[in-house]
């Protein structure tokens, strides 16, 4: 019985000191809120009257344009050897049905202009090639990339569209010609390789 009361006791007292609490937290609310005027509020800038300069674009790098719809598909067929790009080959591959360019993140670009407009985009990684490591601490970061040779096929719509295509590198901002239209075979791939070009 002793045991039930003590529980009783320290309830109360909890449930006391809780409510005290209360009480001087809300009495010092009231009074910080009575003792100083509140400061007027800022005004928001009108954006009606923001000055906008329309020479200078927000990114050097056009976003995505939206992706083709072809049944006929390019398969360019490209090299990395030890820090160079190289175009293969190149051969057409026909599908059942049309099929949209998907969109996907990459290092590498597959880019078609027409004139100065981008077209068309398809973005690619060559296998086990990442980035350039950044400090990694105590251990070095394991990287492939200097004496790496690997090959990839990447898809890209066989538009009539587009007057010029560009391999890009995007951690190097380096860009490669490639032949456009393309032409077909392993010939015009050793070709258009010749002078460190893919």
């Amino acid at each position: 019985m002793s045991a039930l009361r003590l529980r009783f006791a320290v309830a109360a007292v909890g449930l006391f000191v809780g409510g005290l609490a209360s009480f001087v937290c809300a009495a010092i609310v009231d009074s910080a809120a009575f003792a100083a005027p509140a400061a007027p509020a800022a005004s928001a800038p009108d954006l009606k009257d923001a000055a906008v300069d329309a020479s200078t674009p927000i990114s050097r790098i056009p976003p995505d344009p939206a992706p083709m719809r072809e049944r006929a598909q390019w398969v360019f067929d490209l090299r990395w050897a030890r820090g160079e790009a190289y175009l293969v080959g190149v051969h057409k591959l026909d599908q059942t049905t049309p099929q949209e360019t998907p969109r996907a993140m990459g290092r590498f670009a597959l880019e078609l202009f027409e004139g100065p407009t981008l077209i068309e985009r398809v973005r690619f990684d060559f296998p086990l090639l990442g980035d350039e490591p950044r400090d990694g601490g105590i251990r070095p970061v394991p990287y492939f990339g200097k004496n790496l040779v690997t090959r990839i096929g990447v898809l890209f719509p066989a538009t009539g569209r587009g007057t010029k295509l560009q391999l890009w590198d995007r951690a190097t901002d380096k860009r490669w010609e490639l032949p456009w239209p393309p032409v077909e075979g392993s010939d015009a791939a050793a070709t258009a390789a010749d002078g460190g070009q893919p």
